[in-house]
């Protein structure tokens, strides 16, 4: 049995901005998670490298980030007969002195924008036989139609960026635009894809594994819309038989999506926070939407920064309701400025067209009553 290590997407050089203080933190894990690599492939007695794509986030990155690839694949191949590369849509080979030009010679880049003959290596679980393109729509709007499968014994896999036509992460851009038929008329043990940050394993692309195709995911999640466990793929192959594959999780804190947490019960906002404190794992870092009809006004600045101080990084959206709450009420029959504030935002919401517009509404008199401290 043959076992890869499949790394997509792991873009060295962003700036992970949507993480606001711990930017720069998270770069350096990134950094660090993929410097580990070579140690992975150690554990894990693994025959060659897959990375597919992106692996910087520009075509120019900085000289730090690129001696750190360099210095990661040379030990890399201190440990495993082969590395194979392709560039992504991030990191195209598209100016003179792209990064990939700089790697270790024993490390194989694909460079040229159609399939040729595979690169093949001999390795302890027998000959590994590798193919893969540089996607250039100028030169070849369709190159997965020149694919042909040499005649050789061996493991026979297709190294890939880019992204599956009429799949959730669809959005066509310039990436190399794939569709299941193209992908099942592949006549590979193992399709290596990069592109789609989740890991998609091939059960969601053909639960009969007749498209043996894999999107490994990102390394770690760039920005805070990137939720749910991120890594590498360890690939488990023999020609002939379905991939078997697990995601290996990084050691970069991973982003927990928790999609709809009921604060209806809570008092204000520590309880809020002590709720949804309560529903994250250990390492992760929160996204959250709050919901529920509340006694309270939330503030979900304030429960983001009080969440951020025990997690490090956190986002909150509000999405509670609190114009029914007896607080308002009471607030509304008051003889003052408040009273006439609160009887005119819920007279505004009560006219209100539709939920988001009723939404919209609460919130500004959230925000008005919180300004006056009568919340």
């Amino acid at each position: 049995m043959m076992r890869i290590l499949h790394v997509a997407d792991v873009h060295l050089g962003a700036s992970f901005a949507s993480f606001g203080p711990i930017a720069d933190e998270r770069a350096e894990a990134v950094l660090r998670a993929f410097r580990a690599l070579p140690e992975i492939a150690q554990e894990h007695d693994v025959h060659a490298v897959l990375l597919a794509g992106d692996l910087f986030d520009s075509p120019r990155p900085g000289e730090r980030v690129a001696a750190e690839a360099r210095e990661t694949i040379r030990r890399l191949l201190e440990i495993v007969p082969a590395v194979f590369l392709v560039p992504g849509n991030h990191d195209p080979l598209v100016l003179p002195g792209s990064p990939y030009a700089d790697l270790p010679e024993a490390a194989h880049v694909f460079s040229q924008p159609d399939f040729g003959e595979p690169v093949s290596v001999e390795t302890d679980a027998g000959r590994l036989h590798v193919y893969g393109l540089a996607y250039d729509v100028a030169h070849s709007p369709d190159p997965l139609a020149g694919f042909v499968r040499a005649d050789l014994d061996g493991v026979h896999v297709v190294l890939l960026h880019g992204a599956v036509r009429d799949a959730p992460h669809w959005s066509g851009g310039d990436s190399l635009r794939l569709t299941h038929p193209e992908l099942e008329n592949l006549d590979a043990d193992y399709i290596a894809l990069g592109d789609y940050h989740r890991f998609r394993p091939p059960e969601e692309f053909a639960s009969d594994g007749s498209v043996p195709a894999c999107y490994a995911g990102s390394l770690a999640g760039l920005d805070h819309t990137e939720t749910g466990p991120k890594g590498i793929v360890l690939v488990e192959l023999t020609p002939g038989a379905p991939p078997r594959t697990r995601l290996l999780h990084s050691a970069v804190p991973s982003l927990q999506a928790l999609p709809e947490v009921d604060v209806s019960a809570c008092a204000d906002d520590m309880e809020t926070v002590e709720r949804v404190a309560g529903l994250v794992t250990r390492e992760s870092l929160p996204v959250v939407t709050l919901t529920g009809q509340t006694e309270y006004a939330v503030d979900p600045s304030r429960v983001e920064a009080e969440l951020s101080a025990r997690f490090s990084f956190a986002r909150v959206r509000d999405r509670t309701l609190y114009y029914d709450s007896a607080r308002l009420k009471e607030l509304a029959g008051h003889d003052d400025v408040v009273g006439h504030l609160a009887r005119l935002g819920l007279d505004r919401i009560r006219d209100a067209a539709n939920d988001d517009e009723v939404r919209t509404r609460e919130r500004a008199l959230r925000k008005a009553l919180r300004a006056m401290g009568a919340t």
